[in-house]
């Protein structure tokens, strides 16, 4: 980013602290570019990259006011939309990994006997459980089922390795 940018940013972020609401729309017209091309270049995906520079706004707007150094605010946000971007990444990985050794659970022979054992582990769950799993069987991500099902992330993930727990030991059982 070019000094004469970096004093733009310090001035509005300056005069957005002293009042001027509009100052901040400025501010982050004035970044939203670089930091959609910083996030993009990691995840290739032009929405998921644009949700990452809106929530990396949204840190910036919960904690303007404990930013001291003004000077230092390229760095802060570019920071906060690398590791958005890198735990985006990590995440999708492990729901690969973790999706494959589920789906590699049922490979059978019979078709019609997997499909009843199947059913009756889907009844053993309960409603939300049963939705979550379905949900992510249809190759939503957690961030997705999370955004679908009102439920927070940490809570999608809780309660779907508890339905895919249960799910596995009443299949293995049937």
């Amino acid at each position: 980013m070019s000094t004469n940018k970096n004093d733009n940013c310090n001035v509005l972020l300056k005069a957005y602290k002293k009042g001027d609401n509009s100052a901040l729309e400025k501010l982050m017209l004035l970044l939203y570019k670089d930091l959609f091309w910083l996030s993009y270049s990691y995840i290739k995906d032009k929405m998921l990259a644009e949700d990452i520079v809106s929530e990396t706004f949204i840190k910036l707007i919960e904690k303007i006011y404990t930013i001291k150094n003004e000077n230092n605010l390229n760095g802060y946000l570019r920071t906060i939309v690398i590791n958005k971007s890198l735990n985006l990444i990590r995440d999708r990985n492990k729901e690969i990994v973790s999706e494959d050794i589920f789906l590699e659970q049922f490979s059978s022979d019979n078709q019609l006997d997997e499909d009843l054992h199947i059913r009756y582990a889907l009844s053993t769950l309960t409603e939300k459980e049963r939705e979550l799993l379905l949900l992510h069987s249809y190759g939503y991500t957690l961030k997705e089922i999370s955004k679908k099902t009102k439920y927070t992330f940490s809570q999608v993930r809780t309660l779907l390795e508890k339905a895919k727990n249960i799910f596995l030991q009443v299949y293995r059982k049937s």
